[in-house]
């Protein structure tokens, strides 16, 4: 029986070694630094899903100041989680790239004022912080659709411009940054907040992006990756503890400074936003969104815009 045990994790062993062997690689680019934002893909990798479908997935963070789009290379196996409005503004620019899967249904983005806010109009001459990353064409096209006139002011992360008053009114994450508000003893009451979703800009956030050349060129990679990744998602929701075990491995792995207790508060809301009004996961972005997007972000009169067409830029 001992000889038998030795040679079947021989066997094992060779069988493992040969899949590595001819597994497909990509790398994988979130939009920024661990967490658990991000852990679906961390369980995927984690757990073997990628293995499973034949990939060696190598995910890849960027700092917090990059693009994701910086390292999406036509014909390279790559693929980058980012927002979709990010997505639209990059196509704008000509980046032919296509979504393959879509996690966030509902949009994240809240402001937070140190003064009451009634309505957009409150919003007017003020001293807003945003993220570095956001492109300056995507502000100005949310300036524009709601009238506004407010000067933007360019941060990298955290809390600290608006916890020293140093801003009007902070762009926030109401998984991220939300919570550190809190958790750092800030009590803030709804008259202090107001939630994009709340006034027309529900766009859904995360989504998987490839480009257009790859996704043709590899279809069945594509699918196998979105396969392991929804795998992975699902097996987050239902082992919340041990996904974060997952996630902290990759928090300590890459030196970020937070904790078990703010990764669980973002997993649960990340989870949250998943879920569409049907109470569904779809991982899919519905065409409710799509046209969402480009009523918002993509100017009528644009060649592009009129190019821009649901089953082209979903697959």
């Amino acid at each position: 029986m001992k000889a038998i045990y030795i040679i079947s994790t021989v066997l094992s062993v060779v069988f493992s070694l040969t899949v590595m062997a001819n597994a497909q690689s990509i790398t994988l680019i979130p939009k920024w630094t661990a967490q658990a934002q991000f852990a679906g893909y961390y369980v995927a990798e984690k757990m073997g899903f990628y293995k499973e479908e034949g990939l060696d997935v190598d995910i890849k963070h960027p700092s917090h100041s990059e693009n994701s789009f910086l390292y999406l290379k036509e014909e390279e196996p790559q693929a980058i989680i980012t927002n979709l409005s990010q997505a639209f503004m990059e196509c704008l620019a000509g980046k032919q790239i296509v979504n393959v899967m879509q996690t966030s249904q509902e949009n994240s983005l809240m402001l937070v004022s140190h003064s009451p806010l009634k309505g957009v109009s409150s919003l007017q001459y003020k001293e807003i912080a945003v993220w570095n990353h956001l492109s300056q064409e995507l502000l100005d096209r949310i300036a524009n659709k709601y009238l506004l006139r407010v000067n933007w002011i360019r941060f990298n992360s955290g809390i600290n411009l608006f916890f020293s008053k140093a801003v009007d009114i902070c762009m926030v994450g109401s998984y991220n940054e939300f919570p550190l508000l809190t958790e750092c003893g800030m009590q803030i009451d709804s008259a202090h907040i107001m939630r994009f979703a709340d006034y027309g800009y529900n766009l859904p956030e995360d989504g998987l992006y490839v480009t257009e050349q790859f996704y043709k060129k590899h279809p069945e990679t594509v699918q196998k990756l979105v396969r392991a990744s929804i795998r992975g998602w699902n097996w987050a929701y239902e082992h919340r503890e041990e996904t974060l075990d997952i996630v902290m491995e990759q928090v300590r792995r890459h030196n970020i400074g937070t904790n078990r207790y703010h990764q669980s508060k973002m997993l649960d809301e990340i989870l949250r936003l998943q879920i569409d009004k049907n109470g569904q996961r779809p991982y899919r972005l519905s065409r409710e969104g799509f046209d969402l997007a480009t009523d918002i972000l993509l100017p009528a009169d644009t060649q592009k815009a009129n190019n821009l067409r649901y089953e082209s830029f979903v697959k």
